[in-house]
């Protein structure tokens, strides 16, 4: 029987962790740059909240809780609420109790910190995926089994932009949109408090902060698109590259009082136009479910993940 120690994280196991990482998420591989920068430079990281499963010095297994030290803009501290980000455990060492052990420990840590809930994966801002991928069949069972209850599905949806051009009717659409005194722009300057009034009225606040980052980065002017009104007043928008990456869409949002006016649909198809002209052949994003699923099916987009979602109601033990 292997000899397994639990520890807390610290740096000398950093590529043994991305490693082990690598070979229990075969859908989700990581390289050492990306944890870095998507779990230790976080500023809710915390390191006995990502404990590690060693054997003679190899990471075999590991679990990355989340509890909020930081506030997230209108979300606060959510004091009762943790996560659990990711969980993985090296495919020679499963079905041994490691994954068991690793959870209880956090659970407990999370619960000792003020935690009353905990919810799988969907940790803003630094999340990897928003639940479970349906195809970790022995993920989902694990979690079930701990008293986790499905709160709905999502999917991740892409499509390639080779072959784009400009739908004729969203060439229609902005016509007559135009007629109306509503115009499709790229971002500038002028629109900055109007954009975040409109954020900050019609969204949560993980929107805001994306637009913030790309101003910061001096790239809301080739990655944002608004939809303005006869008022001059921002009633919609959409962006893209808001983790980096410049196939990354979204997120895409409008006014709740003009929804059926086919206004995400004329954004959505002059995003794809921009990314083309900027030489991006290629969009996705990580997730959406329900009836947005259509709405992107009927623009070309396909699904090529799925996930189910999980929470729990923490108890003292």
């Amino acid at each position: 029987m292997c000899h397994i120690a639990y520890i807390n994280y610290n740096q000398s196991y950093l590529e043994s962790v991305v490693d082990c990482w690598n070979k229990a998420l075969a859908y989700d591989l990581i390289s050492v740059d990306r944890f870095e920068q998507i779990v230790l430079y976080d500023e809710n990281f915390d390191e006995e909240l990502l404990v590690l499963a060693v054997e003679e010095d190899k990471v075999v297994g590991f679990i990355l809780g989340v509890k909020r030290k930081v506030s997230y803009l209108t979300k606060g501290l959510e004091p009762e609420r943790g996560w659990i980000s990711i969980m993985g455990v090296h495919p020679d060492y499963q079905r041994k109790g490691i994954g068991q052990e690793l959870y209880h420990l956090v659970e407990g840590r999370l619960i000792e910190r003020g935690v009353k809930e905990i919810t799988l994966c969907a940790y803003s801002p630094n999340y990897f995926t928003p639940g479970i991928d349906v195809r970790y069949p022995q993920g989902i069972n694990f979690f079930r089994k701990n008293q986790y209850e499905m709160g709905g599905d999502a999917v991740s949806m892409q499509r390639d932009l080779w072959d784009f051009v400009m739908p004729e009717y969203s060439i229609k659409k902005t016509a007559s949109l135009a007629e109306e005194g509503i115009r499709i722009i790229n971002y500038n300057k002028q629109y900055l408090s109007k954009l975040f009034t409109f954020l900050e009225e019609e969204f949560d606040a993980g929107w805001k902060r994306n637009v913030l980052l790309a101003l910061q980065k001096e790239e809301a002017e080739n990655t944002i698109i608004l939809c303005i009104d006869q008022n001059d007043d921002v009633i919609g928008y959409c962006m893209r590259k808001i983790d980096g990456n410049d196939a990354r869409f979204g997120p895409i949002g409008v006014k709740e009082s003009l929804r059926s006016k086919g206004l995400g649909g004329v954004l959505f198809d002059r995003m794809m136009l921009e990314m083309k002209k900027h030489g991006t052949n290629y969009a996705y994003f990580l997730w959406t479910h329900g009836d947005a699923i259509r709405f992107y099916e009927r623009h070309g987009m396909k699904i090529y993940r799925s996930y189910e979602l999980y929470r729990k109601k923490a108890k003292d033990e």
